[in-house]
């Protein structure tokens, strides 16, 4: 396995340049499965915002990165699992390790 080029956009780079324009579509043309992959990533960057958009005053960033690490370890809702909101675009996966 090697290591990505950091000086390369991946998957996650083009999910937090794009969030905005992609959260405000309607309808998304599911082509593949980088597609199924960027869906489920602005999926928990929503989550993320939310979480620290909930108290009324903003946390300090070391609250925030506290409740993002907390976050990123909860088990997060994939395609498959009952709470996923967008089960109807996703084939059932075999189990956890494949979802």
């Amino acid at each position: 396995m090697c290591a990505a080029d950091p000086n390369e956009a991946d998957i996650v780079d083009e999910t937090l340049d794009l969030f905005r324009a992609n959260s405000l579509f309607r309808n998304f043309e599911i082509k593949g499965g980088a597609d199924r992959l960027l869906i489920v990533l602005i999926l928990f960057v929503s989550d993320c915002l939310a979480k620290l958009s909930q108290p009324r005053t903003p946390p300090s960033q070391i609250e925030a990165q506290k409740q993002l690490n907390t976050l990123a370890v909860d088990n997060f809702p994939l395609p498959g699992d009952v709470t996923f909101p967008l089960n109807s675009h996703y084939a059932p996966p075999g189990g956890r390790v494949e979802s």
